[in-house]
This record gives structure tokens, sequence and C-alpha cells, in this order.
């Protein structure tokens, strides 16, 4: 476990490295939890129980971390054109170059190819890239996890992500539904709010610079007065209903 944790301060550099702690560091995960299990069942002291909880905390972080770096490694994998024929890009950019620097003389391959060789498949890679873009997300789980003596997961921190998208995307269905009821609300409202008399409508006249506005005012009260009408009738024949 110490082993582990050592790494997770300083990361494998290369994708190949990075796979390796990842499968590992999983088997040995399983294995903590499993002696967690026994501990509380066989109810040993509990300092026993403790140090092997820090032990599962530590790991799961680490683990996290490394699958957030896996993440950013693997997006930056070209997903057709194969490593050979980027060469030059690669070599244009150090940090792809520290990715891919194993695979420079290889057959071109694809993303995925390159993926299922690691180890992983689709689906496994595309939940390490969502935690690389979502690094906040990350760190607040571990946060959390440490506040509540818990361990961190990956599955926790894809549920939060999946909540702060669903936030940050907009309803329209929604929108629609409010931006409607507002209009039609103010439409009634407004008709039948302003008090109509000789003294306004002579002051409201003497505004209306000629001809031309006046007969601009008129076409908005012809259509004020159908849309009023249109919602007069639809109301009266759902409430017939």
């Amino acid at each position: 476990m110490s082993d582990i944790v050592l790494v997770s301060q300083n990361l494998p550099a290369s994708i190949e490295d990075l796979a390796k702690f990842i499968l590992i560091g999983q088997e040995k995960l399983v294995a903590v939890k499993a002696q967690i299990r026994a501990i509380s069942k066989l109810e040993l002291a509990r300092d026993v129980m403790e140090q092997k909880l820090e032990e599962s905390r530590m790991l799961s972080e680490a683990l996290l971390d490394a699958q957030v770096k896996f993440g950013e490694f693997t997006k930056a994998l070209p997903t057709a054109r194969g490593f050979a024929s980027n060469h030059q890009n690669i070599n244009n950019t150090s940090h792809q170059c520290n990715v891919l620097q194993s695979n420079l003389q290889c057959e071109p391959e694809t993303k995925e190819q390159v993926i299922t060789k690691l180890g992983f498949n689709k689906d496994q890679v595309h939940r390490f890239e969502t935690l690389a873009s979502n690094k906040d997300v990350v760190e607040q789980v571990k946060a959390e996890a440490r506040e509540n003596e818990d361990i961190p997961t990956r599955s926790r921190v894809l549920q939060l992500v999946k909540e702060k998208n669903k936030l940050q995307k907009p309803d329209i269905d929604s929108d629609f539904r409010y931006h409607a009821t507002r209009s039609i609300n103010e439409a009634i409202s407004h008709a039948s709010a302003v008090q109509v008399n000789p003294e306004r409508l002579a002051c409201w006249f003497e505004s209306l610079k000629d001809q031309e506005e006046q007969n601009f005012q008129l076409l908005m009260i012809d259509d004020a007065v159908q849309n009023l009408q249109i919602i007069k009738a639809y109301l009266t024949k759902q409430k017939g209903r």
C-alpha cells in the first residue's frame, strides 16, 4: 500500500505504466475492502479497522488521481489516423510526445486499439476522460470522503458530474412554458390594468407626432385586440369542456 500511496504523489509518466498502476491498484483496493469486511465480521480491534479504512481511502484517492491523468492522456490520442502519421504533431507537443513516446515506431493504431492493448475498453476510458474534465469534482469528492471518514469513489464523482451537467443544461421545455405563461399573463394584465379615460386619451393623442405614427398605433391596437380575442376564445372553449 505504501508503494501505491507514494506513487500517487508522483504518478507514472507513460501511459503504459499508468495503465499498470490503475489495474494493479484496483485489484489492491478490492483486496483491502475484503480485509475490511473480514475485520468487521471478526470484530477485531478498532485501531486495526481504522488503519485499513485509511489505507483504503488513500488508495482510492491515488486511483482517482491516476484515472484523471490517464484520461488526460487518452483525450490527446488520435482517434483514427494513428501514431505514425502524427509523428510531426507529436514532436511539436512535448506533452503528447511523453504520452506516446513508446508508440512512435509502431504501425498506425486507432485510439480504441491502443486502449484495448492497455487493458481497458471504451466505456472505462470515457469515464476516465470524464474525471479528467472535472478535476474540481474529483477534489470535492476526495475532500467529502476525508470529512466523512469514507472512501472516495469514481461512481460518486460521475454522479456529481451528471448532476452538475443537468443544472448547466438549459431545460428548453420548462423555459418555453415559463415565457409562454408570462407573456400571455402580461398581455391580459397590461390591457386590463390601464386606466382609459378622455383625459388620458387626449394626452396620449398629443404625444403622437404625425399621421404615420397614428396609423402605426392603429395597427398595434388591431393586433392587441386580435390577440386578446384569441386568448378569450381559447379560455372560453377550455372552460366549457
